[in-house]
């Protein structure tokens, strides 16, 4: 029997409906659990001494932030910060590092966790009152205003002095090389310009602390790299304290002191640039940091060696193995730079790590090739310098070197060396 036309339409107002008042059930259910969970770390936080840690410019102790549908952005975040450390949030989009960055700033509400900057109690501080300044990912320069008035604009906000105003602005167009600009209009600037303008209204304040926020990212590939040391030697001439999101892991490893990557709201790892390329803690951390990522491939290992699943077998050296509880089932990681040609001294000093390949791609980046290869049953990419050219469809001799490799456990993902 055939439904009628108007039969048609109440059921098709009828499932209408009911995914609407799904929809709503669903959003009501979130926002009881986003309460619940904002109870849970108030609770928490009430229990805590809100005191400051000796030592320590700016203390992040257990920092959430959890939005009233429920969404979980950021969890219990920890970190003290040293007076004059460049440090870097980095990680994927949507991973929480701005989110943490508009917490120390104010301009998010803090659901959990405790904030000090300068050994003050910052949760309840009205970001002018933080001791703070920030330069924004899209610069933020009003269009009608000069340079000069849009540098000075927060002076006369503090209400200081013209003569002093004058001062301060005057000597950061110096510091940025912008002297020449100050009568032009952010419309007659360049993209480089402007970044300069809105550092120089940043440093103008004296902040105790520099949070920028992903401020070379509407920048050509070309100024960003002049743009990364200018902001470093802008750090080092102001001794300042300086906090700088990115997604960008390359900026991280050029200009932190130390790094905090980050994924799905967690810390994944704290250290110096050489730390979290050297030593990462998990598989993840192995993977975003270094250009181009780590190769991974499935293995096995036993009595020292690891096998790949096609086969290929290498020998480790005792460094890495004495003393760790190693799995049968291993994820082995070997980064790009740790392949090299064969027929240099790493032949004589590992000689069951040389290989056969067959070259699927070669991309030569002036002094360097990036090859693509297959090998133990994945695609592999290799970094090496040669003299002799390579072209796609090759054959190449090439040498792992196994005091570089990385053994993950599949289970978790953790790092085991």
């Amino acid at each position: 029997m055939h439904e009628t036309q108007e039969e048609k339409k109440e059921v098709k107002k009828t499932n209408f409906f009911t995914r609407y008042l799904d929809k709503k059930k669903a959003e009501k259910e979130a926002k009881e659990l986003g309460k619940k969970l904002q109870r849970e770390v108030k609770e928490r936080d009430d229990a805590d001494p809100k005191i400051a840690p000796e030592g320590v410019y700016v203390s992040l102790q257990r920092i959430n932030k959890i939005y009233d549908n429920g969404f979980h952005a950021v969890h219990d975040f920890s970190i003290d910060i040293k007076q004059h450390e460049f440090l870097v949030f980095v990680g994927p989009s949507g991973c929480g590092k701005s989110t943490t960055l508009r917490m120390i700033a104010g301009l998010e509400d803090i659901s959990g966790g405790n904030l000090f900057i300068d050994g003050d109690y910052m949760n309840d501080i009205a970001p002018k009152d933080r001791g703070i300044a920030m330069v924004f990912q899209s610069y933020a320069l009003y269009p009608h205003m000069t340079v000069y008035e849009n540098m000075a604009y927060p002076l006369k906000i503090m209400h200081l002095s013209r003569k002093e105003i004058d001062r301060r602005v005057t000597h950061a167009a110096k510091i940025l090389q912008i002297e020449s600009l100050l009568d032009r209009k952010p419309k007659a600037l360049s993209g480089g310009q402007r970044q300069r303008v809105a550092l120089g209204r940043a440093i103008v304040r004296h902040a105790k602390v520099l949070l920028m926020d992903e401020p070379l990212s509407n920048l050509d590939a070309k100024l960003r790299v002049q743009m990364r040391s200018e902001i470093v030697s802008l750090h080092n001439k102001l001794n300042a304290t300086t906090i700088y999101v990115t997604h960008d892991q390359t900026e991280a490893m050029t200009m932190a002191t130390r790094i905090v990557i980050m994924k799905d709201g967690y810390v994944q790892q704290i250290g110096t640039p050489l730390e979290v390329f050297n030593h990462p803690v998990n598989k993840f951390v192995a993977g975003f940091i270094g250009s181009p990522s780590m190769n991974f491939f499935k293995g096995t290992y036993e009595n020292g060696s690891v096998t790949f699943e096609t086969g290929e077998t290498i020998h480790l050296p005792n460094s890495l193995t004495d003393g760790k509880t190693i799995p049968h089932d291993v994820i082995i990681g070997l980064r790009p730079e740790n392949i090299h040609p064969a027929g240099g001294e790493h032949d004589s000093l590992y000689p069951d790590a040389n290989f056969d390949i067959k070259v699927a791609l070669a991309e030569l980046l002036g002094n360097e090739y990036y090859l693509h290869t297959n090998f133990g049953g994945i695609d592999m990419v290799c970094k090496f310098n040669s003299e002799k050219a390579i072209n796609s469809g090759d054959s190449v001799k090439i040498n792992l070197n196994p005091g570089k490799i990385h053994l993950f456990n599949p289970e978790n993902e953790e790092a085991i060396f």
